[in-house]
């Protein structure tokens, strides 16, 4: 059997592979849509790649973020909600700050990132799709984050507790959380904050 070849910056990214397709097939209804929603000015890449430079996990995605771009732009929905990068981008907004045109990346990916998280595409990355739910319940639970009841609710989820028994991760969790909480950096009891209302309503939109 040959050995699996590495692959290299001049591979085609699978969502490009198989019959070509006609740029513009798809009209802008999508792009208009995504920066009516965003007002991010998408229109303004013209694919400098910059962002990609700048992304400290672009290692680890699918479709890197000038790509992303470029999908939304080319009207390609189902390709983008599909993707692991809308689920491995960690909202940095170095992308964001390192465009030259203000097309704001980061913010086109979060957007995307809930758009497939409302549609009944399955997730690339389920447990990053889990833990998404999962911090937003708890947001418009107390407006605030506990990390001690986050962690509580994500390894709840059944297919999560199993994947993190099967790799080990959730004894390193527990070792992790028991050296914090011995140093008074974790909290066992939540604090509700006072702008609920207002925080709610960020959620809902």
């Amino acid at each position: 059997m040959k050995p699996a070849r590495e692959k290299t910056d001049l591979d085609v990214p699978d969502q490009l592979s198989g019959p070509r397709r006609i740029i513009g097939d798809r009209g802008d209804h999508f792009l208009r849509k995504v920066e009516g929603e965003t007002g991010a000015d998408i229109s303004a890449c013209y694919q400098c790649e910059r962002c990609t430079n700048a992304c400290p996990v672009s290692a680890y995605m699918d479709v890197n973020p000038h790509q992303v771009i470029r999908y939304v732009q080319l009207g390609w929905r189902e390709e983008l909600l599909r993707t692991t990068t809308i689920w491995v981008c960690l909202s940095c907004e170095m992308c964001t700050t390192y465009c030259p045109n203000n097309v704001d990346v980061a913010k086109t990916i979060n957007h995307l990132r809930n758009m497939a998280f409302l549609s009944k595409v399955v997730p690339a990355e389920k447990i990053l799709a889990v833990f998404h739910k999962t911090f937003v319940n708890e947001l418009q639970r107390f407006g605030r984050v506990n990390e001690f009841w986050l962690m509580g609710s994500l390894n709840r989820h059944p297919d999560v507790l199993k994947e993190k028994i099967k790799t080990g991760a959730l004894k390193e969790e527990l070792v992790l959380g028991f050296e914090m909480f011995r140093k008074g950096k974790l909290k066992l009891l939540p604090h509700r904050c006072n702008e609920m209302k207002k925080i709610r309503e960020i959620c809902r939109k």
